[in-house]
C-alpha cells in the first residue's frame, strides 16, 4: 500500500520539536536458526555460550563509549544483566538438559528476564532482555545484528521497534525515529526523550511508509504527516514560570542510591516513589535487618530535601526476589505480588518495615510508607495497623487497581495519603499488557475513562481526608501534570529527569487555570481530543 501525499498516521509523539526528513526503513534481522538440541558435547556448547557471552559484553562496551549518559547507563545495566551468574547457570541446565547454547540463553532469559516485567521501572526491560539473547545466538551462528545507519544526511527511521543497542548506533543523521510498535515508557521513547530526538511511537500505519518517502515528524500532535512541512507542526508550548513555587510540590522517583543522589540535584521537593525492591533483585538470602538498614539510612540521607514516600516491595512472579522462592505463575500481573505476599512472606514485610524505621531514625528523615497492589479496603487498613506497629511513618497505599479506585471513601480516617500508579491503573483498567508493544495507545494517560477514573480519585480523597498524589509514568509530562494538578492531586512525583520541565509547567499556571484544563480534558471523548483541547487551551495562557 502505497500511502498518498498528505496521509497522516497516529502515534504518541515524544518530544516537543517537530522535524522533516526523509524516511529511512530499517528492516529486521536475518532470522536466527529455531529452538535445537545440541549433539551431546555439553563442554563444547558451555563453552561456545560464553565465549559469545563475552563478545557481545565487549560489543556493549564499545557502544558504551560513544553513548550519552542516558544511554551509557541504560547499556551498562544490560552488561550487567548479561553477565549475571545465574543467567548463565540457567543457561548451563539448559545446556546439560540437552539444549543447544543459542537455544539454552533464550529459554534462560525467558525464565530470567521476568525479573524485569511488571512494574513502571522496567516495563519495557524484558524486550531488551531478550534482545541480548538474540545478540548472543546470532554471534554463536556468526549472523550480523548490527543496523547499518548512514553517518550523513538527515533521515527519519522507522521499524518496528529499538532495544537498548539499537538505539545506541543511532548517528547524528537520525534526526527523527517511528516506531511501529512500543509506547510511552518504551526504551525508544526515553532515549528520544533524553537526546531530543523528536518521535512517535505506537505508530501502526508506520508500516507502509516507504524508503526515501518524506515525512512531517510532529510529536506535540502525535502524528506523522506524509509529505508534510514545518508549517503543518502543531506549535509546542514553552511553559514560562509565573512564580517561585508550582501550585503542587513536585518529587522524584527514585530507586537506588545513585538515583537518590541525582535527584538531589534536581529541584524535586523530596521523593514520591522510592522502589524498594531494587535493594533486593540480587540477594540470594533474605539480607539482615542491620544490612537493610544501612542501604535504607545511606538512600535517605543522600535523598532530596522534603518527605521520602517509600513503596514496601513489589515482587512477583514475573519480577521474583531469589530469596522469597516464589513459584511460577501463568498471569503474574494477576498473581501473588505486592501486598499479597503478606501471606506466605509476613516476616519479610516486618523486617523491611522495622528495618525502615531504623534508617528513618538514623537520618532524621521524613518517611512515609505505602504497599503496592492494594485491592480491598480490608487490605488497605491491613498494612496501616502492621505499619503503624512498626513505625512513625505517615501511611498510604499505592492506586493501582479499579477495585480500591472504588473503595476510597471507605478509607476514611484509615490512612493518610494515597499515591496513583499510573502504568499499572491503565493496565487492569483497559485490560491492555503493559508488556505487549501492540497495546500502546490503550496505555496512553489522555484516554478519557482514565481521566474519569483519576478525577474521582482525586474528589473522594479530599472527601475523606486522605492526601493524594501520583507518581506513575504520566506526571512526567508538563501539560498533563497540569490536568492531575487540577483534577485536585496534591503532589506529583516524576522520573528525576523531568522535574524541572514539570515543574515549571506547574509554575506557570495557577491552581484556577489549572481546574479549568481539567474539565476541558474531562469533557473529552477521546485520547486525542483530550490532549488537543487542553494543549490549546494552555497555549492560549
Amino acid at each position: 500500500m502505497t500511502l498518498e501525499s498528505g496521509t497522516v498516521l497516529t502515534g504518541l509523539g515524544v518530544g516537543l520539536e517537530a522535524v522533516v526528513a526523509e524516511v529511512l526503513r530499517i528492516r529486521p534481522h536475518q532470522d536466527l536458526p529455531a529452538a535445537a538440541k545440541h549433539l551431546g558435547d555439553v563442554k563444547k556448547e558451555v563453552l561456545a555460550l560464553k565465549t559469545a557471552i563475552s563478545n557481545v559484553a565487549g560489543g556493549l562496551d564499545e557502544l558504551v563509549l560513544g553513548a550519552e549518559e542516558t544511554s551509557a547507563e541504560i547499556l551498562e545495566a544490560l552488561k550487567m544483566m548479561l553477565e549475571d551468574e545465574e543467567l548463565f547457570e540457567a543457561a548451563s541446565l539448559q545446556i546439560e538438559a540437552g539444549w543447544n547454547a543459542a537455544t539454552a540463553i533464550d529459554l534462560a532469559v525467558d525464565e530470567f528476564g521476568e525479573l524485569f516485567a511488571g512494574d513502571e521501572a522496567f516495563e519495557e526491560r524484558l524486550v531488551d532482555l531478550k534482545d541480548l539473547a538474540k545478540r548472543v545466538a546470532a554471534d554463536i551462528f556468526g549472523i550480523s545484528v548490527g543496523l547499518e545507519i548512514p553517518t550523513q544526511g538527515s533521515f527519519v527511521i522507522v521499524g518496528d521497534d529499538f532495544s537498548p543497542a539499537d538505539t545506541a548506533q543511532f548517528t547524528k543523521a537520525v534526526v527523527g525515529v517511528v516506531t511501529i510498535k512500543g509506547g510511552p515508557t518504551s526504551h525508544t521513547a526515553i532515549i528520544c526523550r533524553s537526546r531530543s530526538i523528536p518521535a512517535v511511537v505506537s505508530c501502526a500505519g508506520a508500516k507502509d511508509l516507504l524508503d526515501g518517502q518524506m515525512v512531517l515528524i510532529d510529536p506535540v500532535g502525535d502524528r506523522v504527516v506524509v509529505d508534510g512541512d514545518d508549517s503543518q507542526a502543531t506549535t509546542a508550548i514553552s511553559f514560562v514560570p509565573k512564580s517561585l513555587d508550582p501550585i503542587v510540590p513536585v518529587r522524584a522517583n527514585i530507586g537506588s542510591l545513585e538515583d537518590a543522589i541525582a535527584a538531589a540535584a534536581s529541584s524535586a521537593a523530596g521523593v514520591g516513589l522510592f522502589r524498594t525492591e531494587l535493594l533486593y533483585l540480587s540477594e540470594k538470602y533474605q539480607p539482615t535487618r542491620e544490612k537493610q538498614t544501612q542501604s535504607y539510612t545511606n538512600i535517605l540521607r543522600a535523598a532530596p530535601e522534603g518527605p521520602i514516600v517509600v513503596r514496601t516491595i513489589d515482587a512477583g512472579s514475573d519480577k521474583p526476589v531469589p530469596f522469597l522462592d516464589m513459584p511460577q505463575e501463568e498471569n503474574p500481573a494477576l498473581g501473588i505480588r505486592g501486598f499479597r505476599l503478606i501471606q506466605n512472606h509476613r516476616d519479610f514485610i516486618v523486617d523491611q518495615l522495622a528495618s525502615l524505621e531504623s534508617a528513618r531514625k538514623e537520618s532524621g528523615r521524613e518517611v512515609w510508607v505505602m504497599a503496592p497492589m492494594i485491592s480491598t479496603a480490608q487490605e488497605a487498613i491491613e498494612f496501616a495497623d502492621l505499619a503503624r506497629s512498626h513505625g512513625q511513618y505517615k501511611v498510604g497505599i499505592m492506586v493501582e487497581t479499579p477495585s480500591i479506585a472504588m473503595a476510597i471513601k471507605d478509607l476514611k480516617g484509615q490512612l493518610d495519603f494515597i499515591s496513583v500508579g499510573t502504568n499499572d491503573l491503565s493496565q487492569y483498567l483497559f485490560a491492555a499488557d503493559r508488556m505487549n508493544a501492540g497495546l500502546g495507545a490503550l496505555l496512553n494517560p489522555w484516554q478519557p475513562a482514565l481521566i474519569r477514573m483519576l478525577e474521582k480519585i482525586a474528589r473522594e480523597s479530599a472527601e475523606v481526608g486522605i492526601s493524594s498524589g501520583v507518581c506513575g509514568e504520566s506526571a512526567s509530562d508538563p501539560a498533563f501534570a497540569i490536568v492531575l494538578a487540577g483534577l485536585g492531586f496534591q503532589s506529583l512525583s516524576a522520573s528525576r529527569s523531568q522535574v524541572g520541565a514539570v515543574r515549571n509547567a506547574l509554575s506557570a499556571v495557577s491552581l484556577d487555570q489549572a481546574k479549568g484544563v481539567a474539565r476541558l480534558a474531562l469533557a473529552q471523548t477521546s485520547a486525542e481530543s483530550a490532549k488537543a483541547a487542553v494543549l490549546e487551551e494552555l497555549a492560549s495562557l
